[in-house]
């Protein structure tokens, strides 16, 4: 359960019934969660595949950056998400001006 709540995947069901025979080699989480994870409906998947590129990094930096920052603020990790902005050829935080605002917030909340 490394990085839960913010990194974690999802809950382990077969340990919530307390049957998971992987133990700490299960992928995903042994740690209670108070709700359900939100998923991306087939409007939302679609309108990421169909982004630019540029304009999905812009979108998925800053959420990257604040769960990233959650479990480690480290001068490498700051280093590291430094890097990826740059290879994208954009400053962490800026917005994307592809979607409307409406969707974009649904995104956000969802990612």
């Amino acid at each position: 359960s490394v990085g839960h709540p913010e990194l974690c995947s999802r809950p382990c069901l077969y340990f919530a019934m307390g049957s998971c025979e992987k133990g700490e080699s299960c992928e995903y989480c042994h740690m209670a969660h108070s709700k359900r994870p939100v998923h991306l409906d087939k409007r939302h998947r679609e309108m990421l595949r169909s982004m630019p590129p540029l304009e999905w990094a812009a979108l998925v930096l800053p959420i990257l950056q604040s769960k990233v920052e959650a479990v480690d603020d480290s001068v490498e990790t700051q280093a590291m998400l430094g890097c990826i902005a740059a290879q994208c050829g954009m400053p962490i935080g800026s917005v994307s001006s592809w979607m409307p605002q409406c969707s974009q917030r649904t995104l956000i909340l969802t990612l």
